[in-house]
């Protein structure tokens, strides 16, 4: 099998720290773990005012 010279350049996942070794690095007593996908301050406002500009052009397929 060969592989597509771009999958050959990806780096490898790097996971992230455990809560203890960066409240310890940071010197923090709380933390609140959220995913990759998470964000703590809601919605962008740019990021709102995108989607409601494309609401228009929303279809259905069937």
């Amino acid at each position: 099998m060969q592989i597509k010279d771009q999958l050959k350049q990806l780096k490898p996942y790097q996971p992230g720290k455990p809560i203890e070794e960066v409240k310890k690095e940071y010197q923090l007593d709380k933390i609140v773990k959220l995913a990759s996908n998470e964000n703590p301050f809601g919605c962008s406002v740019h990021a709102r005012e995108a989607i409601q500009a494309e609401l228009e052009h929303l279809a259905i397929l069937s």
